[in-house]
């Protein structure tokens, strides 16, 4: 079972801020948002949960966590849910923290299994 642990993308992080990426602000998302009359961050937990996943959004302001607990009485509609494959997918922590010439990963590609493409070639 895949369970989504933040999954609104942490937004304000040093990370999101430094990236410029956000779920939040993902053009599919918020025209979906705006079709059903939702919040960006509803949209997203809610296809998490239609996909069948768990989602631990992860909040200390009350008014946000009420607002992530509102997602159970009601759902995407299917042509909207197909709209969220269009996203196009990126992985914003490539942990190059973890290639080294003396380490099982000495590239990007080894630690991902060919999902990401480095532009070194090898570190050996």
């Amino acid at each position: 079972h895949l369970s989504a642990y933040s999954p609104l993308g942490s937004p304000g992080s040093p990370l999101s801020v430094v990236s410029g990426a956000s779920v939040l602000n993902n053009p599919i998302v918020t025209s979906v948002a705006e079709k059903l009359q939702k919040t960006p961050a509803q949209v997203a937990l809610r296809w998490g949960l239609q996909m069948g996943q768990s989602v631990l959004p992860k909040s200390t302001d009350e008014a946000m966590i009420k607002e992530n607990f509102d997602i159970f009485d009601w759902s995407i509609p299917e042509d909207l849910m197909a709209k969220f494959s269009e996203i196009k997918q990126e992985r914003l922590l490539k942990a190059e923290f973890a290639v080294h010439p003396l380490s099982v990963y000495k590239t990007l590609e080894d630690l991902w299994d060919g999902e990401i493409q480095s532009t070194s070639t090898s570190l050996e």
